[in-house]
């Protein structure tokens, strides 16, 4: 009886242990961005407004979602190249080329819509037509953005933007949502939206990589 609860008390020990270590396994395969180099571009800035609409400024937008997309990536060990790290404008080919100085795996340009017509709405990802990897990343981070603003889905398409196509590793321009569209407007005003769109961003590149 004794010899049989020891044999059952080690057996319980080994268990916890097992699943200790497959706890901390999974925990470490989970932070896949760890150990690699992202490059964040946070669309326009200084004389630079980009899209402007109830309010809302494209430039400071996309500068507070870039800055709190870089924080979840330093916590999740990636090393982060911000291509501006403040309210000023930054030419796109400099963009691009810091990127590719500092060797990242993969670009991300986050950016916000607008339309004349103010009921548009939705989230769209871009990608460079001759970049197949880019479609990968760019239909990972649309995915992550749908689901995690419960946005009209406007899909993956090609452009040939200057900082997607000089970039040499796979790259994607984000749309987050409309300004010019009052709801989303509002929305994406919101701490809550902030730091959704930075979970989202962050889940997606976790995705890709």
């Amino acid at each position: 009886m004794i010899r049989k609860k020891f044999v059952l008390k080690g057996a319980i020990v080994f268990i916890f242990s097992l699943a200790s270590v497959t706890g901390l396994s999974l925990q470490k395969a989970d932070a896949s961005v760890s150990g690699e180099t992202i490059a964040i571009d946070a669309g326009h800035g200084g004389h630079d407004n980009g899209a402007t609409g109830h309010g809302l400024y494209e430039k400071e937008l996309v500068y507070d979602v870039a800055h709190r997309t870089q924080q979840r990536l330093e916590e999740a060990g990636a090393e982060v190249i911000m291509t501006r790290d403040g309210d000023y404008f930054v030419e796109l080919i400099d963009r691009a080329n810091m990127a590719n100085d500092g060797g990242a795996d993969s670009f991300v340009s986050i950016h916000a819509n607008a339309h004349s017509d103010s009921s548009v709405s939705g989230t769209e990802t871009f990608h460079h037509p001759s970049d197949s990897e880019g479609g990968t990343l760019a239909a990972d981070l649309q995915t992550s953005m749908v689901q995690e603003f419960g946005s009209t889905d406007r899909g993956v398409k090609t452009a040939d933007f200057s900082v997607l196509r000089n970039s040499d590793m796979p790259a994607a321009l984000a749309e987050l949502g409309f300004v010019t569209n009052q709801e989303e407007a509002d929305t994406m005003m919101t701490d809550a939206f902030r730091n959704d769109a930075a979970n989202a961003i962050y889940q997606g590149l976790h995705e890709y990589h």
